[in-house]
């Protein structure tokens, strides 16, 4: 029942008296109470933990209840916020619902009015919840749908087990298989869906300015920095962190990075204090991580930290049975993109040249060909031609002049059927009879 749904409450007051009696009368009304003295208090909590209601009083020595309804919702906008107050007035209670307050409690109330409060905090909170459930469900099913591949019913089964959990995530596979937008989806189903989620490109920046830019920093710690800078971990506080191509951090920030995820802490580059923060950690690489550990250049123990769900996301050559849907879905895409009802048509020569086409580049490169094909067709059907010569010219397997196929390319067709069909990395290499890293050194010999 709606009315006796648990929900979370933050209790804010800078009365300890009223703080205590309260919280007992929310507990006895099936809450689950935290208290905070003052608006810094509260605020600290709340980036730590996600909570259903904030229940603060007006007046505070420091900062009022409206400071910590504008903060409150700046860092959380889905959150649920009430005001009490012994001051009420209508000025005041314009004011706070302004900022996004649910409502206005004045004091002294009853347990009735508090138990009629929590009825429409309660109602308000099971739709919230509906929602997300619903929301969530069908994101996946729209992510998945129409995909045949076992490839892609493995993934899909992968993100309903481990998304709402807070396990730490690492993605493997090559570049342009969609890494960054599964590391979405897992956040977007889980319970920090309605917090940030942050990406940090770890290719894109020098070894200083990324650990800064992960880590924050304070002024006058390096040559150019003017002036205290938040972290990108800071700012993922309750919410997600993606690190894409984890890879390339340096052995400092891998040292940083490696006591965050055992300790839950870390400081600024040039600062003393230590900073707690609640975030997931959801890492991608298109490298062997193994090898750089066997070769020094990768941390053994973060590895093991950051491999506690791993996930190998398989080319598009392993997915052929999903190319239509997917190019399809593209498509779509593009059309909406210039505002036109219907996506273009392809000839039925280029439908067979995408499907037989290997796409190295995978995901990215399948988009990117997609996109010149529809530029290049301006309206008309797109033929061979809009279609890059890589493409077009895709190579047929090599035959020897008997009809007999080497026994180089049964060994390529052989690991990519059993590339395709294990769970993992380490499953097919098991079954060829081969260590990981020789599996790795096939892959990349073999081109994919």
């Amino acid at each position: 029942m709606v009315n006796k749904l648990p929900i979370s409450v933050l209790l804010v007051d800078d009365d300890g008296n009223i703080r205590r009696t309260l919280a007992l009368s929310l507990k006895d009304l099936h809450c689950s109470v935290e208290q905070a003295g003052s608006v810094e208090e509260a605020m600290g909590r709340l980036r730590a933990h996600e909570f259903d209601l904030v229940l603060t009083d007006f007046k505070m020595e420091k900062q009022t209840g409206l400071e910590l309804v504008k903060q409150a919702k700046a860092l959380r906008p889905g959150v649920t916020v009430v005001v009490m107050t012994a001051f009420a007035s209508f000025e005041n209670a314009v004011e706070v619902m302004k900022e996004g307050a649910f409502d206005y409690l004045s004091k002294p109330f009853t347990n009735a009015q508090l138990s009629h409060l929590l009825s429409k905090v309660r109602e308000l909170v099971a739709l919230k919840r509906e929602n997300l459930d619903l929301k969530q469900i069908r994101n996946r099913r729209n992510y998945f749908s129409g995909y045949t591949s076992v490839a892609s019913q493995r993934l899909e089964e992968f993100v309903a087990k481990i998304a709402p959990t807070d396990g730490t995530v690492l993605l493997m596979g090559e570049s342009g298989t969609g890494k960054s937008e599964l590391a979405r989806l897992i956040h977007e189903h889980s319970a920090r869906a309605g917090s940030a989620f942050i990406t940090v490109h770890c290719t894109t920046l020098t070894e200083s300015l990324l650990e800064s830019e992960l880590f924050g920093h304070m002024k006058g710690s390096f040559t150019g920095a003017t002036g205290d800078k938040v972290g990108k971990l800071e700012l993922a506080d309750g919410g997600t962190l993606f690190l894409d191509e984890i890879g390339e951090l340096s052995p400092n920030g891998q040292a940083k990075l490696l006591r965050f995820l055992q300790d839950r802490i870390f400081e600024r580059i040039g600062g003393n204090r230590e900073i707690t923060v609640d975030a997931r950690v959801i890492a991608a690489t298109n490298k062997n991580l193994q090898e750089s550990v066997h070769s020094g250049k990768f941390r053994e123990d973060l590895y093991y930290r950051l491999n506690m769900l791993e996930c190998i996301l398989a080319p598009l050559r392993h997915r052929r049975d999903d190319l239509p849907v997917l190019i399809d879905r593209i498509l779509k895409e593009l059309a909406a993109s210039r505002k036109q009802t219907m996506p273009p048509v392809f000839s039925k020569a280029v439908q067979e040249a995408l499907c037989r086409y290997s796409w190295p580049g995978n995901i990215r490169e399948l988009r990117n060909a997609l996109e010149r094909a529809v530029l290049l067709a301006q309206g008309r059907e797109v033929q061979l031609s809009d279609l890059p010569e890589s493409v077009v010219a895709q190579p047929q397997l090599q035959e020897n002049t008997n009809g007999l196929t080497s026994l180089e390319e049964l060994e390529k067709r052989h690991i990519k059927l059993v590339l395709a069909q294990a769970a993992s990395l380490e499953e097919a290499a098991k079954v060829l009879g081969i260590t990981t890293v020789t599996l790795w050194r096939k892959r990349k010999e073999y081109g994919f």
